[in-house]
């Protein structure tokens, strides 16, 4: 055949057009089609470069004329390998290859040189020559080698591979002899050698083994080969074997040097037999391989107070110097295998592997080729592994490195461990497939009438199909309230559009979350099914209109939590029961929204949410708290610009069809900057709904403050502010709504003054709720050495590692979801229905106005039950079923109280009750969602009560005891420190080991109080309980009664403590106790009295706030009323043991054994005393029994709570109140604090019982409370 340029050029786009077909045929979709078209039509052109090398250096007559054999050959290999670009550029793009570019510069010199060829080649000058031929060998001779190495579309090498490449080694040899001769020419061919070295790998990257920190430690890599986000779905189509589960049991490998890793998995399989099996998903600190960290706001690798690698440096001794480095040595990869079989029935389409979440970043490889890599541990990576999966037995290799340049936007407040946390799945995709789709959903300008939107991304992996798209939705009685269709002939990947109204849309809220049915049929031209998806959406409108949130047109209240992935045994892996368990604890507890803190969940989390109806903040995987939020801030740096947004984007791409979402956040505690403005533009270019974006570092770098907060957040949202402050933002009118994205830090004991926020935030519009910190604690299981089990905090794993200690326990739920006392202060502070009393009619009716807070919920979906009780004796129950009141309004209600027999000295109080006729969601019909009690002091009367005859006393001064007794009593104090030793009555001792009353001012410090420093700035009223100084003991006798007086003096305080005991001869004894003033400035943790009792005394009857433990500001969830209970059941387990079990506002208490023998406590009449009984002492729950709590253990744990032989019981004016602003700062509120600046007094009496019952105890207290016995 001659050599024209016509013949060569049909020859040779006939050959690429065989390329074509061939690859069209074996591969499984177009995708793959682009792969092995660009791979082997490289090839081709590579033949033709040799013949045009050939040409040129065989010297032929006439070489460089038109029309010339070497000048038709290089037209024609410019012409291919234009064609080979095509590929190779529709590779790029549709398989979203990343191109560095600095690399992609050299290669795309390279193109130019050859398209220019023909047209210059003839003018230029031999050196010159000489440097295209070098440069594009060099060009072809790096990509060869990539691709024989393995690292460039997972090519294996071939021969042709290393024919090519010796071809091109020769051709060099005899272009250097020429070289020689030209200096110029050897100048311009080292130049060459450098652009191709630094350009031209160009679509390839780096090597997954050889040059992993060049992934791990470059915030530029994120991603390789992983597919985009989309809509969480799994697509229904016809094949027969489409999906298939991976999780459950691997083999795994772990090390704790990246360089000791094991590598000989590429480019084979290989036996792992003798390898350990462990779960998948699971983290594998918690299965026992390398060590759990826990911190708050440092990088677990690179805490500065705590370092745990030599190679990790500082600036100003704080902040990581080179963020995106991680430690070299010290850095656990985990190596995942499974092995499976795939059925013969397997579909020939596009097979996708799903890899739900893998912290911190990892290396994919399937029988021995790579697949990919991905960071960014909290969304699924997905790969098309088509061209590597086979018939039969397949190897899944999945290597994770703990720590990546990823790591440093993942500082999050939580266990720092690593590992495959969701499923791992196999799928199947037909080569024309449903690729993504956005749902838009939302209601008219009405309010009535649903809109409907669809955009439908179709993608054909052949080219040129005709389809049929239809789109259908039935509302929940299978009623089609929505059809739609569209013919199309798709070529790569196109979006139809749908849209509709369906009038009197029945609207989706977290009230009532009403759901339609949408599917999606993709079928070929002639109607057969290609794919379906179905698909629950909700209609609902998210808008912030005047400053305020609202949702369908109404303001709305979210009364949240933050909340993480937690599971005590299992770390970061939730399974659905578990997520179901925290849905049903919310929706019993009135908590209806959740911040996801502070990365997003799992798909079926939303599912449920959108089920059930829970409001979701969800929020991006990003957290940079280690770098703090000054200059270094990576929210400050471009650089950081592309991980940042590629967080938040694979968020909403996948998230943005769940109507549960109505807010999305950018991140946590990571400053602002440029990444975080970028940001915001990106998610509102990305949603269609258009929901708001809040960031609750969205400060202005001049003049930060809440009332002109930063353009990127549309919510006010800071952390940890007051009561006052919600005030103060309350009284101004803001122009976004107020919404704190933390408050309240329920760590340990805590959640004081909760009643109070939310008594501010239903006075004012613009306040619209907020997130507790957190829902549950943290902790999970470990082992003692002698096999018990208890909750594990930070510290607890490794030697000298960083930690935070316990301050990831901040839940008002403990890690297995058993409610804290907290938790019923919550869903009391969060009632959607206030009872308020307003006064009494003429004719003995009680009004109360009935207030309805719900935002969509008429009450006529409750029964209103109300009791009228004394003293816990129901006189009363009335039923209403027939109120009605519309959403944000209020109804009086009249309670009749005429007629009933009232008692002199006795309370009265009225109980209500909102309960639900029907079963609603999750809730049973008759559950309880609302109570109050009132007290109706307009019934209660006043009546002296005649004393009984009195026994006379007799009393003995010895030298070193005081005594008093008949016949039935016994009471013996001992002279050096006042204290009463021994309380018998009829014989029997009511005092363990001479431990009577005794002055104490002093409480188990709660990581409230550590954190706002009472161990230090309070810490004198501690030493001056240790060191009471006696300075009186005077007594005076009547015939029926001894009255003993003790003066103590507070050395620090310098004041006094006086107890007066009157000593009756009935056996009860009288206690006035009075602190004086001082000057002190702190407050008094606690006044009381403290003693302890034999431990058979095991029963507590008690007329006071109950059920469930209870503090001064924490006690609006808790009613006055008889209550019943065991000193072992009084006990709270708090995870740090601290202060724990307390009662107050007690008329009465009863603490017996069995039979009903013990000691009864009652108050003075209209006053009353705090509580607390256990079978531990106050020092077991402390930190030290001293003052030098910088020595002390302060990581006890309740293993370290064991009940003793003993009942300890304080008896109690009060103690401060628990707090809760903050755990680090904040004091309790003023009003919830004894102040030592003024006297502070109480009294109580106590007395023997013997045989007693409820019935006896009330009885005898209420003779008690009002005999007069001056």
């Amino acid at each position: 055949m001659k050599t024209s340029f016509k013949n060569l050029l049909l020859l040779g786009v006939g050959a690429e057009l065989l390329i074509l077909i061939i690859s069209h045929l074996i591969a499984h979709d177009f995708a793959e089609v682009l792969r092995l078209s660009a791979r082997y039509s490289g090839r081709l052109s590579g033949v033709l470069f040799l013949v045009v090398f050939y040409l040129y250096v065989t010297p032929l007559p006439n070489k460089m004329e038109s029309g010339s054999p070497f000048m038709n050959y290089l037209k024609v290999f410019t012409i291919l390998h234009l064609i080979h670009f095509g590929f190779l550029a529709g590779n790029v793009w549709i398989n979203d290859i990343t191109l560095i570019p600095v690399k992609l510069a050299g290669g795309s010199l390279a193109y130019l040189m050859i398209i220019l060829a023909p047209w210059v080649f003839q003018k230029l000058k031999v050196w010159m020559q000489l440097v295209y031929f070098y440069y594009v060998s060099l060009v072809m001779i790096i990509t060869y080698l990539a691709r024989a190495k393995g690292d460039f579309e997972g090519a294996e090498p071939s021969l042709l591979h290393w024919i090519f490449i010796g071809t091109y080694l020769l051709a060099c040899v005899a272009f250097a002899i020429q070289i020689r001769k030209n200096k110029k020419a050897g100048l311009m061919v080292v130049l060459a050698i450098g652009i191709a070295g630094l350009g031209n790998v160009h679509a390839q990257q780096f090597n997954p083994i050889k040059d992993y920190q060049s992934y791990i430690e470059n915030e530029q890599v994120i991603a390789e080969n992983k597919l985009p986000a989309r809509a969480s779905f799994v697509a229904e189509y016809p094949a027969k074997d489409a999906y298939q589960l991976l999780s459950g049991t691997w083999k795994f490998n772990w090390v704790r040097n990246p360089k000791d890793r094991p590598i000989d998995f590429v480019g084979k399989t290989i036996d792992v037999g003798e390898w350990d099996d462990t779960p998948v998903p699971s983290n594998w600190e918690v299965q026992g391989y390398g060590i759990p960290i826990y911190l708050n706001h440092q990088y677990e690798f690179a805490d500065h107070k705590h370092p745990i690698a030599a190679d990790m440096e500082f600036v100003d001794n704080i902040y990581p110097a080179d963020p995106g480095n991680v430690p070299d040595q010290y850095n656990p990869v985990g190596t995942y295998v499974k092995e499976f079989d795939l059925n013969k029935n397997w579909s020939a389409g596009q097979s996708i592997l799903h890899i739900g979440a893998m912290k911190s970043g990892g290396f994919v490889w399937l029988n021995g080729q790579y697949i990919g890599y991905s960071q960014g541990s909290k969304l699924p990576a997905e790969f098309d592994i088509s061209s590597a999966l086979r018939v039969g037995s397949n190897q899944l290799v999945i290597q994770l490195f703990r720590w990546t340049d990823g790591s440093y936007l993942e500082c999050q407040d939580f266990w720092r461990i690593s590992g495959i946390e969701r499923d791992v799945y196999i799928y199947n995709r037909p080569h024309t497939q449903i690729q993504d789709f956005e749902v838009y959903s939302v209601l008219d300008a009405s309010y009535q009438n649903g809109v409907f939107e669809l955009d439908l991304y179709v993608k054909e992996q052949r080219g040129g199909q005709k389809v049929l798209a239809e789109v259908s939705i039935q509302d929940a009685s299978g009623q089609e309230v929505f059809y739609g269709e569209q013919k199309h002939t798709l070529i790569g990947t196109d979006t139809l559009f749908f849209k509709g109204d369906i009038s009197k849309v029945k609207a989706w809220s977290a009230e009532h979350p009403y759901l339609y049915s949408m599917t999606i049929h993709l079928k070929d031209k002639k109607g057969k099914l290609i794919e379906q998806v179905n698909r629950k959406i909700g209609f609902r409108s998210v808008e912030i209109k005047q400053g305020l949130l609202l949702v369908n047109g109404q303001r709305i209240t979210l009364k949240g939590v933050n909340t993480h992935e937690t599971d005590p045994n299992t770390g970061h892996v939730v399974s659905e029961d578990l997520i179901m368990q925290d849905i049903q604890l919310w929706k019993e507890h009135n908590i209806n929204a959740v911040r996801l803190s502070h990365y997003p969940r799992g798909s079926r989390f939303y599912e449920l949410c959108d089920e059930y109806g829970i409001y979701v903040i969800d929020e991006a995987n990003i957290e940079s708290h280690g770098m703090y939020y000054g200059k270094y801030s990576l929210a400050k740096y471009p650089n950081w610009e592309k991980a940042h947004l590629d967080r938040m984007e694979r968020m909403v791409r996948r998230d943005r069809n769940h109507p549960s979402i109505i807010i999305w956040s950018m991140g946590n505690e990571a400053g602002n900057g440029i990444n975080f403005h970028e940001g915001y533009d990106l998610m509102k270019a990305l949603d269609k709904t258009k929901r708001p974006i809040q960031y609750e570092r969205s400060y202005t770098e001049s003049d930060g403050n809440l009332f002109d907060m930063d353009s990127n957040t549309d919510i006010i949202a800071p952390m940890y502010l007051s009561p006052k402050k919600f005030e103060e933002m309350g009284q101004a009118l803001t122009d976004r709504p107020f919404i704190p994205c933390e408050y309240a830090h329920a760590m340990g004991n805590s959640t004081g003054n909760f009643q109070d926020y939310w008594d501010v935030i239903e006075r004012y519009d613009n306040l619209q709720g907020g997130f507790i910190w957190d829902w549950v604690d943290q902790s999970i299981y470990k082992f003692s050495e002698d096999g018990q089990r208890y909750y594990a905090y930070g510290g607890d794993y490794g030697e000298n590692m960083p930690t935070d200690n316990t301050f990831l326990n901040n839940g008002i739920v403990f890690p297995d979801r058993t409610p804290q006392p907290g938790l019923y202060e919550v869903k009391k502070a969060h009632e959607f229905i206030n009872f308020r009393k307003k006064g009494m009619s003429r004719d003995n009716q009680l009004r109360v106005l009935i207030e309805n807070l719900y935002d969509f919920t008429n009450l006529n979906a409750f029964e209103f039950h109300f009791q009228v009780k004394a003293e816990g004796d129901t006189l009363r129950s009335i039923v209403m079923d027939d109120i009605e009141v519309e959403p944000h309004t209020g109804q009086l209600v009249r309670l009749s109280l005429a007629d009933l027999a009232i008692e002199p000295n006795t309370e009265y109080m009225v109980e209500c009750a909102a309960v639900l006729k029907a079963d609603w969601g999750l809730l049973p019909k008759g559950y309880e969602l609302a109570r109050e009690q009132l007290r109706v002091q307009e019934l209660e009367q006043e009546e002296a009560i005649a004393l009984k005859p009195q026994s006379t006393v007799q009393w003995v001064d010895d030298k070193d005891q005081f005594s008093v007794f008949n016949e039935d009593l016994a009471v013996v104090f001992r002279k050096k420190d006042g204290r009463m030793i021994s309380y018998q009555w009829q014989g029997r001792e009511w005092l363990h080991q001479e431990m009577g009353p005794y002055p104490n001012f002093w409480r188990a410090v709660t990581d409230n109080d550590y954190g706002n420093k009472m161990h230090q700035k309070n810490i004198s009223w501690k030493y001056d309980g240790l060191h009471l100084e006696l300075r009186q003991l005077n007594w005076s006798a009547e015939e029926t009664a001894v009255k003993l007086t003790v003066i103590y003096g507070l050395p620090v305080a310098k004041t006094s403590f006086r107890i007066a005991y009157v000593i009756h001869g009935d056996g009860l004894i009288e206690v006035e106790a009075e602190l004086g003033m001082s000057q002190v400035k702190e407050d008094i943790p606690r006044i009381g009295l403290l003693m302890q009792v034999p431990v058979d005394l095991n029963l507590v009857t008690y007329y006071g706030r109950g059920p469930w433990e209870n503090y001064s500001d924490r006690k609006a969830s808790t009613f006055v009323d008889l209550f019943q209970t065991s000193v072992t059941d009084m006990y709270v387990p708090y995870i740090r043991p601290q202060e724990n079990g307390y009662r107050v506002d007690n008329r009465w208490m009863g603490i017996t054994d069995d039979s009903g023998n013990g000691l009864l406590f009652v108050a003075q009449a209209k006053e009353s005393f705090d509580f607390s009984a256990l079978h531990m002492e106050q020092n077991d729950f402390d930190i030290t029994e001293g003052v030098d709590y910088a020595t002390g253990n302060r990581s006890k744990h309740t293993i370290d709570i064991v009940e003793k032989a003993l009942t300890e019981v304080h008896i109690d004016l009060g103690q401060r109140g628990l707090g809760g602003d903050d755990s680090w700062w904040a004091l309790p509120q003023k009003e919830y604090q004894l102040k030592a600046d003024k006297k502070q007094a109480y009294s109580f009496m106590m007395m023997p019982l013997l045989n007693g019952n409820k019935n006896q105890m009330k009885s005898a207290a209420r003779y008690i409370r009002n005999s007069n016995r001056e």
